[in-house]
C-alpha cells in the first residue's frame, strides 16, 4: 500500500488484515517501487498524489516492468473526476476507488481481481468476514 496520509493508511491497512493479506505500507513513490521490486507483492494499493514519485509514474513503471507488469494496480485516491478516472486507466490501473470509500468497496473489489477469496456479510457497510482462504 502506497499512502502518505497516516489516517487513510489505517484505514486501508484495517480493511485488507481483516481478509487475512499481509500489509507491506509506503509512503512515497520512490519507496514503493523499492519495496515492489523486493516483496513482488500480489496487489498493489496506491494513491495517485504521493512525494518523491507520483502514484501515475509507479504505475507505468510497474506495467511496463515484465517482472511486474501482471501485479494489479488499485488506485485509492481522493482524485473524483470522471476524468481522473480515465487518467488512471489510461496509466494501466487495474482498479480505482475514489475517498472517502466504504470498507466493502475496496474488498469487493479485491475479491473481484481474485486476490483472496472470503465471505462477506454487510451490515451497515462494515464488513463481517465469515472466513477467509488465501491462494
Amino acid at each position: 500500500m502506497v499512502e502518505d496520509n497516516p489516517t487513510d493508511k489505517k484505514i486501508i491497512s484495517y480493511s485488507l488484515i481483516k481478509l487475512g493479506l499481509k500489509v507491506i505500507e509506503a509512503n512515497n513513490g520512490v519507496e514503493a517501487i523499492e519495496k515492489i521490486y523486493c516483496e513482488k507483492p500480489d496487489l498493489v494499493l496506491l494513491d495517485i498524489m504521493i512525494p518523491k514519485l507520483n502514484g501515475y509514474a509507479v504505475c507505468t513503471q510497474i506495467k511496463s516492468d515484465t517482472q511486474l507488469q501482471k501485479i494489479p494496480v488499485i488506485f485509492c485516491t481522493s482524485k473524483n473526476d470522471e476524468s481522473d478516472y480515465h487518467e488512471a486507466m489510461k496509466y494501466g490501473a487495474d482498479g480505482y476507488l475514489s475517498k472517502p470509500f466504504k470498507h466493502s468497496e475496496i474488498i469487493a473489489m479485491i475479491l473481484e481481481l481474485g486476490i483472496t477469496k472470503a465471505e462477506i456479510s454487510e451490515n451497515k457497510y462494515i464488513p463481517t468476514l465469515k472466513k477467509v482462504v488465501l491462494d
